[in-house]
């Protein structure tokens, strides 16, 4: 497949990964995602948004990155230039791209989120992993 077929079915050509489960948090330690197999993938897209935080605060800051893993489940490390710009707005979102070449089989998405201040603040926040650069077209 190439040209005209790739304008009409990107979707062959990438794969799109849960980085973290949508949550209203509460914020304080990081969350990690799931374990993600980016085997064959050599790109990806993390993407990060935070919706309208409620309770008042005074400030909120989200940061994502992305880590990787031999077995994705120990020794997480990680990755150099896979971290977001850090959300500080209400409905607000970051990207970063990123080169997997060299980049151990399993990766993860890490969030963390600083609420100051407020009324028992929550802010919804989540992430996704849009995989690209297949070695063969995704199944």
């Amino acid at each position: 497949m190439g040209g005209l077929a790739l304008l009409r079915d990107v979707g062959a050509y990438i794969k799109a990964a849960i980085g973290s489960i949508p949550l209203s948090s509460l914020g304080g330690a990081a969350v990690n995602g799931p374990a993600i197999n980016r085997l064959g993938f050599d790109s990806c897209v993390l993407h990060t948004a935070g919706g309208s935080a409620t309770g008042s605060p005074t400030a909120q800051t989200l940061d994502a990155k992305l880590q990787e893993s031999a077995d994705g489940s120990t020794a997480w490390t990680d990755i150099t230039g896979a971290a977001i710009t850090q959300i500080t707005a209400d409905d607000s979102e970051a990207q970063v791209d990123v080169d997997l070449s060299g980049v151990k089989k399993f990766i993860r998405v890490v969030q963390t989120v600083v609420l100051t201040a407020g009324t028992s603040p929550e802010w919804p926040v989540s992430s996704v992993v849009i995989l690209g650069g297949a070695s063969q077209v995704p199944a």
